[in-house]
């Protein structure tokens, strides 16, 4: 009888999307979507995702704004998601799930052309063996000679580090940033080649995420590589979903814009994203080796779209000098 109703259900819910297909772009660090979601999600609602990882959504979305080959988009920060909404790149949709999130501040816009998924924190990554007393501030950090690992300030890690470094300097940043170059050893293109060189322990730290300790410990390696908040602030970013402004917004669109905060996606994005949830799902054991800011600083989505490409050549200058 059970598997009756289900096969009733499913057809249902094929004939309300019409099996649609729903294009879904996003970092590569979330192809899980397609593997662990996107069967589930067919069998519940008879719509198929086609997810497709994308480095550097805003301007891949304008490059295709008279065509726009996406349905949805995840992956928006709060200044990626400015950047969109100035453009008309995205439209506005309030998930009906939308009382799952848990906290008002995690609303990422008002108008809701943005829909807020997940949130972490930036942190420094360092190697606990090579380095037994870790620095406790970004001054004790400025005073240690080439052993940081920063990337890029035209990547997003490099980007929102800068960003976090103007968020606790305000206007005296860029004097932080030619103290800190000496720690400095390289800078990197990307996330991943800072790492790859911090695991091959070229430098003991670098500019990551605090939600690399849930990977360290699924490693084994909690003893060998911690994080660690400076003690001027953390910097605490969300990542939201929007759907792609175009001339016929699918149903099944919408329906997935639900589904990002339900029980099931959202515990996936702690176990698969590394990053916390929005809304009260439990957390895994590890998410306890996770360091918390005392004190949050932060920048908002408007500030960072008026300044950012002029401090992204700034900061490039005084790296390079």
């Amino acid at each position: 009888m059970k598997k009756i109703f289900a096969f009733i259900f499913v057809l249902v819910a094929m004939t309300a999307y019409g099996n649609e297909v729903v294009t879904v772009y996003g970092p590569e660090s979330m192809k899980w979507i397609q593997r662990d979601i996107a069967s589930k999600f067919k069998e519940e609602t008879g719509v198929e995702i086609k997810f497709v990882s994308i480095n550097g959504l805003v301007p891949r979305m304008k490059l295709e704004k008279n065509n726009p080959r996406a349905d949805v988009v995840l992956g928006l920060t709060p200044s990626s998601a400015e950047m969109a909404k100035n453009e008309g790149l995205t439209a506005k949709y309030r998930p009906k799930s939308y009382k799952n999130i848990s906290k008002e501040e995690f609303i990422m816009d008002e108008e809701w052309y943005v829909t807020p998924f997940d949130y972490g924190a930036l942190a420094i990554n360092y190697d606990a063996q090579m380095l037994k007393n870790p620095p406790k501030s970004f001054e004790e950090i400025s005073k240690m000679k080439k052993q940081f690992l920063v990337e890029d300030p035209r990547s997003f890690t490099g980007q929102e580090f800068m960003l976090w470094t103007i968020a606790v300097y305000g206007d005296q940043w860029k004097e932080f940033w030619k103290n800190l170059k000496p720690s400095i050893l390289t800078v990197t293109p990307s996330w991943d080649e800072a790492f790859a060189k911090f695991t091959a322990k070229e430098a003991p730290m670098m500019a990551g995420y605090a939600s690399s300790s849930v990977y360290f410990y699924q490693d084994g390696n909690q003893n060998k590589y911690k994080s660690f908040i400076p003690e001027e602030g953390g910097y605490v970013y969300l990542e939201g979903a929007a759907l792609v402004s175009k001339k016929k917004i699918k149903k099944g669109s919408k329906k997935f814009m639900d589904y990002i905060l339900e029980k099931d996606f959202q515990e996936l994005t702690a176990k698969k994203n590394y990053m916390f949830p929005v809304t009260n799902v439990k957390l895994p054991e590890e998410y306890k080796y996770v360091p918390v800011p005392k004190k949050v600083v932060t920048i908002s989505g408007k500030d960072a779209v008026a300044n950012l490409e002029t401090w992204k050549k700034e900061l490039i200058d005084i790296l390079k000098d």
